[in-house]
């Protein structure tokens, strides 16, 4: 589900709207009355819900009015086992459908396996080398959760049925065009659904987390040389429900990491010689092995130095046994980090899901709120896509908004939005003006950037601050 920020076409979105410039009138006159109002809604110290609206409204304009760029939070296609956070496969496969992509397959069975399928076809034909779809017989079978977040970037699993083996390949949507394969030795088709990934902001590092033998997983850690990656570190065995974040204020060397231990859990860390790989990454020569004491049992999220392996900080996590962590994200400041949780039950039925937020200062790991929300019944945890229970933030970072349907008694989905509070230096309080300021009059930060010094420009873009 880190940030999710749905690429969909906005045309897409409000195709249901009869008069474009009636909205466009409705949203100045909404900005004026908030102008108007100024002291009501932005002396806020924090945490104060600002908005509670219908979904309805906030496809209507409500978004734009409160600094977010336009997201649905909701699916109704079937697709959600290739869909991930920050993608959404309902958008692309709308896409396919208007004719931007033909496929020559005919008479399917119903809407949902059309979909599916043209997407799948989609990315073999347009995304995945001829020497690895055609030669080796690898095909898609599904989008990984992670290291999608960014955007314009998705990691999909294939799975040769002629080699019995699994690969991962990141794709760039944005440029239309495939970036590299990693692992060359995972045997067996691996469920997607149990696999994690996450990329680092220069992108020249990419951690997956593996399902193997026992219910554990392995943490493997590649470097990304052009279209070459390389398995250079192993963690095995770890938690299989670990998830990790690079944090976006650094280009690769922190790591946001929760996962639970014990110790009867005796945990290595093999280092490989990777001047010796080919560039699939087969072969690999172990050159160390590393026994990995557990210091701490039990629940804990973590900041990883990523380039020697150490903890910076930690912090203990308390989590009611009928609970489990959906998602880590940073806010696009770096100044929060927001954990997901949702019940464990299946709410395919007419049950209530139940999820809540815990909302972390991201350099210290000091708990600071928590926000509960309820959901309405048949949006399963489980078994649907993860948006409707993802958080997203304003293109300042300094409101958040995410589904609810708490205190209405699960009868109508609402939006809600609140204020972040402003825990801040006086350079970032700036960066969020600024960039408020931009988007409230419909301006854009390429318009001001070029005319900045290269340090501000970068800082005003959320460019990473640290190695």
């Amino acid at each position: 589900m880190g940030t999710n920020n749905s690429k969909e076409n906005p045309n897409l979105i409000l195709s249901n709207i009869d008069n474009n410039h009636t909205q466009q009138t409705s949203i100045k006159n909404k900005r004026s009355i908030i102008n108007k109002n100024k002291k009501k809604t932005i002396n806020y110290g924090g945490w104060q819900e600002i908005c509670r609206c219908t979904h309805a409204d906030w496809l209507h304009g409500n978004a734009e009015l409160f600094g977010f760029i336009q997201h649905k939070f909701i699916c109704n296609s079937e697709l959600h086992s290739i869909c991930a956070p920050g993608f959404c496969s309902e958008s692309l496969s709308r896409k396919l459908h208007n004719g931007s992509y033909r496929s020559t397959t005919k008479n399917f069975q119903s809407t949902t396996s059309i979909k599916s399928k043209k997407l799948r076809e989609h990315f073999e034909y347009n995304h995945i080398p001829a020497m690895i779809s055609s030669l080796q017989n690898f095909s898609v079978h599904g989008i990984i959760n992670g290291c999608s977040d960014h955007g314009d970037t998705i990691m999909l699993l294939i799975y040769s049925i002629v080699l019995e083996k699994t690969k991962f390949i990141i794709v760039d949507l944005k440029l239309n065009r495939y970036i590299c394969a990693l692992g060359d030795d995972y045997n067996g088709l691996i469920d997607a659904k149990k696999v994690h990934a996450a990329w680092s902001m220069d992108r020249t590092q990419v951690i997956i987390r593996t399902p193997i033998t026992g219910g554990t997983a392995a943490l493997d850690f590649y470097k990304i040389v052009k279209k070459e990656a390389k398995l250079y570190r192993r963690i095995v065995p770890i938690d299989i429900n670990t998830q990790f974040q690079f944090c976006p204020n650094y280009w690769s060397s922190r790591l946001a990491l929760y996962t639970y231990s014990t110790e009867a859990t005796p945990t290595s860390l093999i280092n490989f010689n990777i001047n010796s790989l080919s560039p699939s990454g087969s072969n690999k020569i172990q050159s160390q092995t590393i026994p990995l004491h557990q210091q701490l049992t039990g629940s804990y999220l973590y900041l990883m130095n990523v380039h020697t392996w150490s903890i910076s900080k930690n912090q203990n996590i308390i989590i009611d046994d009928t609970f489990r962590l959906l998602s880590i994200s940073y806010t696009p400041d770096s100044v929060y980090l927001i954990l997901t949780f949702v019940d464990n039950l299946c709410h395919c039925g007419q049950t209530l899901p139940i999820s809540y937020f815990d909302i972390y200062q991201s350099n210290t790991l000091q708990r600071l709120h928590r926000i509960h929300t309820q959901l309405v019944s048949h949006i399963c945890p489980w078994h649907m896509c993860r948006n409707i229970l993802t958080p997203i933030y304003s293109v300042s970072s300094s409101r958040m908004a995410f589904c609810t349907t708490k205190n209405n008694g699960g009868r109508e989905l609402q939006i809600s939005v609140i204020v972040l509070p402003n825990e801040l230096n006086l350079k970032s309080i700036c960066r969020r003006m600024i960039i408020h300021y931009l988007n409230e009059f419909n301006g854009k930060i390429e318009d001001i950037t070029s005319e900045l010094p290269y340090r501000l420009s970068q800082y005003i873009q959320y460019r990473p601050e640290y190695q």
